[in-house]
């Protein structure tokens, strides 16, 4: 394996024990993207995979993304708008302040549980 090979293969390791961070990089790419051009809803916005795990960013609504991190041979296809939906997932609803390239975290699963968490996505991309 060459030294770039090696490097690469750290790299890509280490992003795997931070699903958080890989998860606010594409949002903010995302949020990027919103202002470029008007984004749909209902469906993932932007979709990274390695392997088996799987980030998923979705437009709720100007401003508002839920990023979903889940392994698909754990659940597959995961709904982040009900509770069942949400089990084994890591979620996120990240605000983003366009006028200073800023992300702010509005709610994370599994930490406000997962009835509360769903309510307010489903709250957020049906306003």
């Amino acid at each position: 394996m060459t030294r770039t090979q090696e490097r690469e293969t750290y790299r890509r390791m280490a992003d795997m024990k931070d699903p958080f961070g890989i998860a606010c990089k594409i949002t903010r790419q995302v949020g990027i993207q919103s202002k470029t051009g008007p984004i749909p809803r209902g469906f993932p916005d932007c979709t990274l995979s390695d392997g088996d795990l799987i980030w998923e960013v979705h437009y709720l609504k100007p401003g508002y993304f839920l990023a979903l991190f889940y392994d698909k041979t754990k659940t597959e296809d995961p709904d982040p708008y009900t509770e069942q939906g949400l089990n084994f997932c890591q979620a996120w609803i990240f605000k983003y302040d366009s006028q200073h390239n800023r992300l702010s975290l509005e709610a994370c699963y599994p930490e406000v549980g997962n009835r509360l968490f769903s309510r307010l996505a489903h709250r957020l991309a049906t306003e």
